[in-house]
């Protein structure tokens, strides 16, 4: 008897156009980096079954371009700012110099944020210059969690699943050579509810002085 050879499918997307210019600091207690900038780029793999959709496709390339572009283009030319940080005070004001809750997003109240760091220093942006983002640090690992999630409630995860996607992966990158990936399985319900919740991010940080004592030298 002949056995049926194990198959499996997949798609992988990276374009140019899934980039996005942002300006951060990795901030964690003792260090801090001085304010710079990347030109971030994502890419987007999806792992299916050993059968694919009678379209013939794991998925249309096209509606995986469409969403990481529209996710990118929201995040472009921003001071990308995280609403959780652990060592950095931040404040939003209104046009009143009263101060307001932090909406993620690049869009919603305010005027201005302040930003006071452990060491002291002060930044102080518009309001429309910043992206609010649900993350802890502005790392390049934390920022795929957040893609992850964003790319998934768009491409709707209950018909990734009907396709018989099981895993997505998300490739988030700095330069060239150097990027993180972020990998996870689609949760069973397929719910917004369950991608927002697997997309915590601060679920993802261990707890305990885990850095170097010293704080890297990039000079």
């Amino acid at each position: 008897m002949t056995s049926t050879p194990i198959t499996t499918f997949e798609v992988n997307v990276r374009k140019e156009t899934f980039k996005f210019n942002g300006a951060h600091f990795v901030a964690y207690p003792g260090f801090r980096e001085r304010l710079h900038g990347h030109n971030y780029t994502i890419g987007i793999r999806l792992l299916g079954s050993r059968q694919l959709g009678q379209d013939g496709y794991v998925l249309d390339f096209g509606d995986i371009k469409k969403v990481a572009k529209d996710v990118c283009k929201r995040m472009n030319e921003y001071f990308l700012c995280p609403m959780y940080s652990d060592v950095l005070e931040m404040t939003v004001y209104d046009d009143n110099g009263k101060e307001i809750e932090a909406i993620e997003g690049k869009s919603g109240n305010g005027k201005t944020v302040k930003l006071v760091c452990e060491d002291g220093s002060t930044f102080t942006f518009p309001r429309g210059d910043c992206f609010m983002l649900p993350i802890v640090h502005s790392t390049a690992e934390e920022l795929a969690i957040y893609c992850w999630g964003k790319i998934m409630l768009e491409l709707d995860a209950k018909f990734l699943l009907k396709r018989g996607i099981h895993t997505m992966e998300l490739t988030c990158a700095e330069a060239n050579g150097q990027e993180a990936v972020f990998r996870m399985e689609i949760p069973k319900n397929g719910t917004a509810e369950d991608i927002k919740k697997v997309c915590d991010v601060r679920s993802y940080i261990m707890t305990g002085r885990l850095f170097r004592s010293t704080p890297p030298n990039y000079d």
